[in-house]
């Protein structure tokens, strides 16, 4: 494909996938998503009080601090606008900016044909769209990931930091994708000093002044959510095989009853944090074994977005219910229009992990044996963001489907690397 008719192509394919997204907002509406109609709460009492997230005088009632970026722009937008749809508009335009910086990555790893073979995944993936219909923060953190990636990997490393720092603003899991980046750069072994050094200038300098503009109107340097510790007590305790035992630890209370008088969100923080740690001490093993439940819960599926497309959604009181796991087993073989759609996306879902394991499992056998592999520097970094990112999840986080988002176009891809692979071998067959 020459290049000036490749850019064309590529900007065509990208335009009408924007529009898509566009589309489907006209189309579908708001999608309520219990999170994101809980960033609309909070982002009214910041216009309400004239302040920034977290509100200094409701530091105490507060039950932890969620989401900074996700929620002050959507304060900026009702102060602005009264009105989140120039939110939910721009996060349509990511989606689009997402999918080019998608290829722009691949393009600069693997080439231009594998380049153009994950585009083209990503855009029929019917996950990829209706994202832009609410305001849950993996939009906003992954389009700011991905251009960090793509500014570091064409040398603007201190930009690129800056941009992953963006990203943590609006979801906590920055340091996946900057750590997946030095790795990289170690194991390419060029200028990895100078490479490290601006990467995490530019992270640390945005997280400074993110914290120093907190610090300034409510006394707390704050720079990210701080939800890890509440979540990863409430999923070990909900999933703990024997309470019993473990209720004396905690005077016979629920160690998830955090009364919210006199502590504010980083005392209740610190709260969260002692109890997890008097749990583990308690219970190592029992810690350990639900990890393999904890990685299912995380790739079992890929249905959240689905949701984009329920009818009447507003009027749902569990929207998830028509499109989860449990409501496709029990409609079995009479299927809504929506649940055939998240079948036809579950397909998809499942052939992209196992293409992407294959390529990490190969990469891995090719390491073991000491034997050169072509890809397998370039492979790294999509299997760093994907492998860090699960770790970091098992060890410090719970299990929702919603969590291995971000990883979906690096799943994407090494997942074409394989059909890229597979489509030469059968055309070498029957040449």
């Amino acid at each position: 494909m020459q290049s000036s008719y490749r850019k064309i192509t590529v900007g065509s394919i990208i335009a009408v996938y924007t529009l898509l997204q566009l589309l489907i907002l006209v189309v579908f509406g708001y999608t309520p998503y219990p999170d994101s109609n809980g960033y609309i709460l909070l982002a009214q009492d910041s216009v309400k009080y004239g302040e920034t997230y977290p509100i200094a005088s409701k530091a105490q009632e507060i039950a932890f601090l969620w989401n900074l970026g996700s929620i002050n722009i959507t304060a900026l937008s009702l102060f602005l606008f009264g009105s989140i749809k120039p939110v939910l508009v721009l996060y349509s335009f990511i989606k689009g900016a997402t999918a080019w910086l998608t290829y722009a990555i691949t393009q600069k790893l693997f080439g231009n044909k594998i380049a153009f073979f994950t585009l083209l995944l990503y855009i029929i993936y019917p996950a990829n769209y209706g994202e832009g219909t609410s305001l849950l923060s993996e939009t906003p953190f992954l389009f700011f990931c991905l251009l960090g990636i793509y500014l570091s990997i064409t040398h603007s490393h201190i930009i690129g930091g800056i941009c992953i720092g963006i990203g943590n603003w609006f979801r906590p899991m920055g340091l996946v994708f900057l750590l997946s980046l030095i790795i990289y750069y170690a194991f390419n072994n060029y200028h990895i000093k100078r490479r490290f050094i601006n990467l995490l200038f530019g992270y640390a300098i945005i997280l400074f002044i993110i914290g120093s503009i907190n610090f300034l109107h409510s006394k707390r340097f704050i720079y990210q959510a701080q939800t890890g510790w509440m979540a990863l007590m409430q999923y070990s305790w909900d999933h703990d095989s024997d309470k019993s035992k473990d209720y004396q630890l905690f005077v016979n209370k629920d160690p998830n009853n955090i009364s919210h008088r006199h502590l504010d969100y980083v005392q209740k923080d610190s709260v969260w944090r002692s109890h997890f740690i008097i749990w583990l001490q308690n219970n190592p093993l029992e810690y350990i074994s639900q990890m393999p439940r904890k990685l299912v819960d995380i790739f079992v599926s890929d249905n959240v977005n689905m949701c984009t497309f329920i009818p009447s959604k507003d009027e749902k009181e569990y929207m998830y219910e028509e499109v989860s796991m449990n409501a496709l087993f029990k409609a079995f073989p009479h299927f809504s229009p929506v649940q055939i759609l998240t079948l036809i996306n579950l397909s998809i879902y499942y052939l992209l992990l196992i293409g992407a394991l294959f390529q990490i499992i190969l990469s891995a056998i090719y390491r073991i044996r000491k034997k050169k592999e072509k890809l397998f520097i370039s492979k790294l970094l999509p299997m760093n963001v994907i492998i860090i990112g699960t770790l970091v999840l098992l060890l410090f986080g719970h299990g929702e489907a919603r969590f291995h988002i971000p990883f979906m176009p690096f799943i994407i891809m090494l997942a074409s690397i394989s059909i890229f692979q597979l489509l030469k071998r059968i055309r070498r067959v029957y040449r």
